[in-house]
């Protein structure tokens, strides 16, 4: 598994045209951008993604696009679903677009308790073989928690090399490195934690932020690296305007693509389009940080 320290993961949105089919060519658009930004790797088909909307055969199908359109930094293709079933399927899809790196969210809707997430994941270790596998934690949307020893007992299984922790406290990561391997990766959710996050013990953060407005997490990295306090400080504001201005809403990332001229459309689920005094702070923001 490839990694550097710091590493910035884009969580790519995907572009729907006007009557809700999938558009490969406006989501070719959106990998391209990520493509030459300067990150270090890509989550693809994610919650920013709006992976719950999209049918299996449409999931294989964005796998295989980004795996094309970023062959120079890592692709994670999350294949994540509410039953093995479908993992399976997706898992396949993955492997045969050349993927070599997934993340699989833990089972949702239904309660699980933690002998059948344990169960669901070693059924997905047992397929992945040849893949790097990241658990993708996310309680709050999937309602099913994973506390210190459960993680440590997943991160035991063959091929398990990381987790993707979204919706929890700074003390979370730092409780996770203290039980977890040495060189196990672990990655936030959440972007305006970029920086105190690395301090935790996180080894960086999965991004959708970055799939819009990437400069400002670019330069803090680059700050990070050189140990550069003072410009760590300083970038911290241009972090948490991106992030302000995004506030996690992929009908706000698409927005920033189509205000930089790129043919991308719209979402897919029933998410509110930005309004005007956005898509004014949007385009401000643009020539700074897209």
């Amino acid at each position: 598994m490839p990694t550097t320290s710091h590493d910035i993961i884009t969580a790519v949105p995907v572009s729907f045209a006007a009557d809700g089919s999938l558009d490969l060519a406006g989501t070719r658009e959106i990998l391209a951008y990520v493509a030459g930004s300067g990150v270090q790797g890509a989550l693809v088909l994610g919650t920013t993604a709006e992976f719950p909307a999209l049918s299996i055969p449409e999931r294989n199908a964005v796998a295989k696009l980004a795996v094309e359109e970023l062959p120079g930094i890592r692709v994670i293709v999350h294949v994540g679903a509410a039953s093995r079933f479908e993992v399976s399927q997706l898992i396949a899809g993955a492997r045969e677009a050349g993927a070599r790196e997934i993340a699989v969210l833990t089972p949702f809707y239904l309660p699980a308790p933690p002998e059948e997430v344990f169960a669901f994941f070693r059924d997905v270790s047992a397929q992945a073989a040849g893949l790097d596998v990241f658990v993708y934690l996310f309680e709050a949307r999937t309602g099913v928690a994973v506390d210190d020893e459960l993680l440590a007992r997943l991160a035991g299984l063959p091929h398990v090399v990381g987790v993707k922790v979204s919706g929890e406290p700074l003390e979370r990561i730092a409780a996770f490195r203290a039980r977890l391997p040495e060189g196990f990766r672990i990655y936030t959710g959440s972007d305006g934690d970029y920086a105190s996050a690395v301090a935790a013990g996180a080894d960086g953060i999965v991004s959708g932020v970055a799939s819009a407005f990437a400069r400002p997490f670019v330069a803090m990295r680059e700050a990070l690296e050189r140990a550069d306090t003072a410009a760590v400080a300083r970038l911290q504001d241009d972090v948490d305007e991106a992030v302000d201005a995004i506030r996690g809403e992929p009908t706000r990332m698409l927005a920033v693509h189509r205000l930089a001229g790129r043919p991308v459309g719209r979402s897919r689920m029933p998410i509110p389009e930005p309004d005007e005094d956005a898509l004014r702070r949007l385009a401000r923001d643009l020539p700074r940080y897209h």
